[in-house]
């Protein structure tokens, strides 16, 4: 694959960042003392590393899902629903559980983390609050080294933001106007960018992308 990198921006006005990233539609890491001042980042991490005493203290009922990442479940992981505290019991065992996709700001009242005021115009979830249909997209993920993600576009291919609490997290980002190359016969994305099958996608390694490490902090 033929890989780009991101920008990083330790300093960034509201104006340079919709003239700059926004309207052309690209990416851009902004750095840590962005997020330094979030609860999240002084109450979920400890020594560098999950913080599970004041995770449980906090969210040990909370339902949440969990994929395991080595089984296939049609363009996604196979998934479960059980309690925060079994989760964390069960992926000091098994490295391959990811918490994905968990609403932990509707049941909790702990206030994690403030939006960016670069990030703050979330059209998204003020209709999904409007709709008082009991969702929203307001997620938290929580993986180790063993665990990820199948290639994938965001919900309603809106715009989103992830800011990384601990550890390190790798993401590998498609340049637009290339579905020919990872689509085959049938229609079917590639399902891991890393892992496929060459015959059903034999021009794959032509792909274009970006590729970021974000360290803890970082958005």
């Amino acid at each position: 694959m033929d890989i780009d990198r991101v920008e990083r921006r330790d300093q960034l006005s509201v104006e340079e960042f919709v003239k700059e990233f926004l309207e052309p539609n690209l990416p851009v890491i902004l750095g840590s003392h962005f997020t330094s001042t979030w609860a999240a980042r002084r109450e979920w991490v400890s020594d560098g590393k999950p913080n599970f005493p004041r995770l449980l203290e906090l969210y040990a009922h909370a339902q949440v899902q969990v994929a395991e990442c080595d089984t296939v479940y049609f363009s996604d992981q196979k998934r479960t629903t059980m309690s925060f505290s079994d989760f964390v019991s069960k992926w000091h065992s098994n490295s391959k559980l990811y918490c994905k996709d968990w609403h932990f700001t509707q049941n909790s009242p702990f206030s994690a983390y403030r939006p960016l005021a670069h990030l703050s115009n979330d059209w998204l979830n003020l209709h999904c609050d409007s709709e008082a249909a009991g969702d929203d997209f307001r997620f938290c993920y929580l993986g180790g080294d063993a665990t990820w993600t199948p290639f994938h576009e965001d919900v309603f291919r809106s715009y989103s933001w992830s800011a990384n609490i601990c550890g390190h997290k790798k993401w590998i980002l498609v340049l637009p106007g290339q579905n020919h190359l990872f689509t085959d016969g049938l229609g079917n994305w590639v399902y891991n960018l890393m892992d496929y099958d060459k015959q059903k996608y034999p021009r794959l390694s032509e792909l274009k992308t970006l590729e970021i490490m974000q360290s803890p902090g970082e958005t």
